[in-house]
């Protein structure tokens, strides 16, 4: 009637939850946060130069 799992899944299941969190963080650092700091150096050498 009652299942036991044991510790191991326990473990797997928070190192899944874990990964999945930080695939989705390096997903928006990659998509958002690099190609705006690019575009505020890109900014920034255009006054420094001008």
């Amino acid at each position: 009637m009652f299942l036991y799992l044991g510790p191991g899944l326990g473990g797997g299941i928070v190192a899944v939850i874990t990964g999945i969190f930080l695939t989705f963080f390096a997903f928006l650092v990659a998509v958002f946060w690099l190609p705006i700091k690019r575009f505020f150096g890109f900014i920034k050498n255009k006054f420094k130069k001008g």
